[in-house]
């Protein structure tokens, strides 16, 4: 099934759009962290830089972070340009964030554990008028996933267990 297939579907019965989505961080002899996702092999090894107790194996979360705002936003750039028959011809994105490492390390209870910005900087090549790459940029806004995680804040709620 294509784009506009998938999409006609979910208009026609959102409960087609409905999905579970699932990853298994755990970590690795080598001190790293492999993140399998769904039901396809997608891993990720994520690890730290060694200042911070890691090999650099890998991205850090933070950076993980970054790379799920940018790659989440260009994905509903995409989506949206169909939905809407924009013509984009190339898309760049830069995903910035800042973060004091002692809101993690809990060094200063002012400094706050979690980037206290994030600015991604999108360019966006298209022949189209600027009128509608604005109508499209206010629904990637409004529609974009992991933008509304961090406005919303979804129902986030913890679940651990611990073995001998």
């Amino acid at each position: 099934m294509g784009f506009k297939e998938t999409y006609e579907a979910i208009k026609k019965d959102p409960k087609n759009g409905e999905k579970n989505f699932n990853v298994i961080i755990e970590s690795q002899e080598d001190g790293s962290f492999k993140a399998t996702m769904g039901a396809k092999p997608f891993e990720i090894i994520i690890d730290a830089p060694e200042n911070l107790g890691g090999k650099n194996l890998g991205p850090s979360p933070l950076f993980i972070i970054l790379t799920a705002v940018g790659g989440c936003t260009a994905a509903v750039i995409k989506f949206w340009s169909m939905i809407m028959d924009v013509k984009i011809d190339h898309i760049k994105i830069f995903s910035r964030g800042h973060i004091n490492l002692g809101g993690i390390f809990g060094t200063d209870d002012s400094l706050k554990p979690y980037y206290d910005n994030l600015r991604p900087v999108i360019q966006i090549k298209s022949s189209e008028p600027k009128e509608k790459i604005d109508e499209l940029m206010k629904n990637v806004w409004e529609h974009t996933p992991i933008i509304g995680n961090f406005i919303n804040k979804s129902d986030l709620v913890w679940k651990y267990t611990v073995k001998p």
